[in-house]
């Protein structure tokens, strides 16, 4: 590769990693316990778990009980069966029938135990888990949310490919010669092309699936064009169960049990597991029953099928195998399989779960990289700062997530269930607390301390989170192991070897470490910051002029200016003298031959001040005259301003007059601009 493309590649690997590192750092530390999103929310509500099978439930007493509530004539359902919590979720959209009560025309979403048939709406039963997993593709920002997330991805799949391009000679030598003692920015460098190189299948897979799911939208363009705009026939392919059956009018026959309709299904195949319900016009005449679902993991990768009963007859309609691959809806399990990771049970979670804090490191070594490399002499202040300022940044904003998000786990176990509506209480605690966290850390300006108390901090929270369980739930370690309640021992295992990791990593972190940095080396005095970068400009400046065969110092050239001033308003009155000669009387009304005494004071006020402050430019340099000089310049500016349109507006003819006036306005500005310039070299010292 020549060093012109490898230069480009690089270039392109650095600043699409620097711009989308905090945002992809957030979809990925998110991303790694939405991938126990169910699991959370056993623990969370900390009750113990049936595992009721799905064939089990009894869906007829359940559609009974919604129906004297809501009035289901007319709707559609769509019932998300779960897996493993005691729960199934329901989508209930308006009824079709005209003739339909107000109350059945109204949108509902909730869940419902399976148990009790105790129901709650969505922001009654909304968890931390959710709230994670929501966090993962940016939910909480209206609208463009997801999108962000998306284009996010899709920037994240190109610093992957450009990545492995110019580390490609060397991904090998890095990765067997990764030694932590040597200089810290090559303990980053090898730290970062090692751990990337492990997670690499798995970054580009969430790379390809993230940019998919978050920008489907893009991706249905061009279907739309091979079905010539039918977008109706383009969803009913995609998602049969998304058809929509016109109403035809109310039943009067008995409709058939749920229940033994999911029970028949259940010896179509072997080893076949439902995850959805729909039911189609509930209560009318072509009411329809649809039930989906998809081979057991052990026995298939993909497998989906879907079988239509009509619920009056209680006949199959429609029935798809699952044995049978379907070329669109088997992409898009697909990819919801490898980017969830539902396969492989719970060993596959933890091993996803593994690569995505991986992949969190592989961030932040980056963004270390960038950090120390910036940080030369050769750069100026400025730079060097704006490095510094966007480190802490980012650093705050990613480290600061874990403390925050152990301390909101316990948090929502203590308090949760004071709250009614825990989406807003679990929305305004995690972020408020991480919103403190950012402003202490950025304003602490320490990336060792950051690192030190982050790892602190979410180690002993994270030990907290299942002694707050043990406590509030009675669900100790012990008790969950006996009781089979895998789902919440996963949650504690989780946190406990993420609190002993953290506080393991943090006693291994030691002041030899901040020795190392380029920063500590050659550090920055923020207190006299602003002294510094003057004389650093200064340097600069200094070292261009005796480049600069045209330049002229900076004192010399306010004295010029204000001798033009000068001269400027000699100019001025000749000129105006010139309107006696061709046009004015040579006396004025009421003259005596005498100059008035207000004469005087305007012209020692113009032409003697200005000519007094540039000969005392010569030899002062002080503080206040500087500062005098800056405020009669300003006020001098002003007048001549005024001077310059009054003439404009009243002697529109006397064209030499308004030009000597426009030319002074100017040389007046540059005056303002060199003393101004000339008072900040007073407050620093010369």
């Amino acid at each position: 590769m020549s060093k012109r493309n490898y230069n480009v590649f690089f270039n392109t690997h650095t600043v699409s990693g620097i711009v989308i590192s905090v945002a992809l750092y957030i979809i990925f530390f998110a991303g790694a316990f939405a991938l126990f999103k169910d699991e959370i929310q056993v623990w969370e509500e900390g009750k113990r778990v049936s595992n009721t099978d799905r064939h089990a439930i009894d869906f007829d007493t359940i559609f009974k009980s919604l129906d004297d509530e809501f009035d289901l004539q007319g709707r559609d359902i769509q019932i998300d069966l779960g897996k493993k919590e005691d729960k199934i979720y329901a989508y209930l959209l308006p009824s079709q029938d005209s003739l339909a009560s107000e109350k059945s025309k109204t949108t509902q979403f909730f869940s419902v135990d399976i148990n009790t048939l105790e129901r709650k709406e969505y922001h009654e039963y909304y968890g931390i888990g959710e709230f994670l997993y929501r966090l993962h593709f940016f939910h909480q920002i209206p609208v463009i949310g997801v999108y962000i997330a998306g284009f996010v991805a899709f920037f994240f799949l190109f610093a992957i490919v450009t990545g492995v391009i110019i580390h490609w000679k060397k991904i090998l030598s890095n990765f067997y010669s990764f030694n932590p003692k040597v200089a810290l920015k090559r303990v980053w460098t090898d730290a970062h092309t090692a751990l990337g190189v492990i997670g690499l299948p798995f970054q580009f897979i969430f790379a390809v699936t993230g940019a998919y799911f978050c920008l489907s939208i893009l991706v249905l363009i061009p279907a739309n064009f091979l079905y010539q705009g039918d977008q109706a026939k383009l969803m009913e392919d995609i998602r049969p169960e998304q058809k929509v059956y016109e109403w035809k009018g109310k039943t009067t026959e008995n409709i058939q049990s749920f229940n033994a309709l999911i029970q028949q299904s259940n010896t179509y195949w072997n080893d076949y597991e439902f995850t959805h319900a729909f039911v189609k016009n509930y209560g009318g005449n072509n009411m329809k029953y649809i039930l989906q679902g998809e081979l057991k993991n052990e026995v298939s990768f993909i497998g989906n099928g879907f079988i239509i009963f009509d619920a009056i007859s209680g006949e199959v309609e429609t029935k798809q195998s699952p044995h049978k691959l379907n070329y669109i809806k088997d992409t898009q399990t697909l990819m919801t399989r490898l980017h969830f990771a539902t396969f492989g049970g719970f060993m596959m979670k933890f091993v996803y779960f593994t690569l995505a804090f991986i992949t969190c490191f592989v961030i932040i070594t980056g963004v270390l990289i960038w950090i120390e490399a910036r940080n030369k002499k050769s750069m100026t202040l400025e730079k060097r700062l704006f490095t510094l300022n966007v480190g802490h940044v980012y650093l705050s904003i990613c480290l600061s997530m874990l403390p925050v998000t152990a301390i909101s786990f316990v948090f929502v176990k203590l308090f949760g269930n004071y709250f009614t509506n825990t989406q807003s209480a679990i929305y305004g605690f995690y972020f408020i607390l991480w919103l403190t966290f950012i402003f202490y850390m950025r304003f602490k300006r320490d990336n060792y301390f950051v690192n030190k108390m982050s790892l602190l901090v979410g180690g002993i929270a994270a030990l907290l989170i299942p002694i707050s369980s043990g406590i509030v739930s009675g669900n100790w370690i012990w008790k969950t192991i006996e009781q089979q309640q895998y789902e919440i021992l996963t949650v504690d295992v989780l946190w406990i070897f993420i609190g002993v990791t953290s506080l393991l990593i943090h006693s291994k972190i030691t002041k030899e470490v901040k020795k190392e940095s380029a920063f500590t080396k050659n550090p920055i005095d923020h207190k006299e910051f602003q002294k510094n970068i003057i004389e650093e400009k200064l340097k600069n400046q200094s070292k261009q002029n005796i480049k600069n065969k045209n330049y002229i110092p900076m004192r010399t050239k306010i004295i010029m200016l204000w001798t033009l001033l000068v001269i400027g308003f000699i100019l001025h009155h000749v000129y105006g003298i010139a309107n006696v000669y061709f046009k004015e009387s040579l006396l004025m009304e009421g003259a005596t031959g005498e100059t008035p005494s207000w004469v005087h004071p305007w012209r020692i006020g113009l032409e003697g001040l200005a000519f007094l402050f540039a000969v005392l430019t010569v030899q002062l340099s002080k503080s206040w005259f500087k500062w005098t000089s800056l405020i009669w310049s300003i006020i001098l500016g002003l007048f001549n301003i005024y001077h310059f349109i009054t003439a404009i507006i009243y002697e529109p003819s006397n064209i030499s007059e308004i030009l000597i006036l426009l030319l002074m306005a100017v040389a007046n500005a540059f005056l303002v601009k060199e003393i101004s310039d000339w008072k900040k070299v007073v407050e620093v010292g010369e």
